[in-house]
């Protein structure tokens, strides 16, 4: 029991980690743009996508990304979540404050980036910021999903993490995590924030993360159930019929 919490606290902490640069990455590509475009924009989200797909591939352990199989966890064990949240959070921090050490151009356009988008999320609709999550929560149930469909069919498999990921980032949706790494690194450069605005876009955020992961993950169980409540029916058939039913079955699940 002791290892599978070590190895969740430490998996937490090196997602926490890819995040972090993910953030950085974006935000440094947008601080090289006198004026954000279309490609621009497209180039930022790439530069993110990239460390959510080392997130996924190497199995680490993302809040929204844990969110997406939470339908098939168990009430004791969604404590695992809260887990995750404060290492993604703490590895965060860590990142942040070594950015500000460097104490150069980068870190000072990074910095100064934060700022301005930071301040620009926390003026929003709160209400708006919560759509706005559950639309991030399913684009990164979709990658998760996908990829784990996927991983033995190669280039797919990496495309089906890059282009929600792209979409959500483009987009403009509210990642609870690394909207972190964009809060801490504001603080950093002392952007004008109030902490009981910032405690709420950042509980706002969360839940509208997990909401919106849950949705497919939630439709697709149902729908499997009813699936289940037909067998009997099916197992009043002739063999023949019987046969043609799981043949269909099997090409539905390919």
């Amino acid at each position: 029991m002791e290892r599978k919490w070590l190895k969740l606290i430490v998996y937490s902490a090196f997602a926490g980690v890819c995040i972090g640069f993910a953030a950085i990455l974006y935000l440094y590509g947008l601080s090289l743009a006198p004026v954000v475009g279309i490609w621009e924009k497209t180039i930022a989200g790439l530069l993110f996508g990239f460390g959510l797909y080392f997130v996924i591939v190497m199995e680490y352990k993302l809040f929204t990304g844990m969110v997406a199989r939470l339908v098939d966890m168990k009430p004791k064990e969604w404590f695992q979540l809260v887990v995750c949240y404060v290492f993604n959070t703490l590895a965060i921090l860590v990142l942040a404050l070594l950015v500000w050490a460097m104490q150069n151009s980068v870190s000072e356009a990074v910095i100064g980036k934060a700022v301005s988008v930071t301040e620009g999320k926390l003026g929003g609709n709160l209400f708006g910021s919560f759509v706005s999550a559950m639309f991030c929560g399913m684009m990164i149930t979709f990658a998760v999903t996908s990829h784990q469909r996927a991983r033995g069919k190669g280039l797919s498999g990496t495309l089906g993490i890059i282009f929600p990921v792209l979409l959500f980032v483009y987009m403009g949706f509210e990642h609870c995590i690394a909207n972190q790494a964009y809060i801490f690194l504001a603080v950093i450069g002392k952007a004008n924030i109030e902490p009981l605005r910032l405690l709420l876009f950042a509980a706002i955020t969360a839940a509208g993360n997990v909401a919106g992961g849950i949705i497919f993950p939630l439709l697709t169980k149902a729908a499997e159930s009813l699936k289940k409540q037909k067998a009997p029916e099916n197992a009043k058939e002739s063999p023949v019929l019987q046969e043609v039913a799981a043949a269909e079955d099997e090409a539905e699940n390919k």
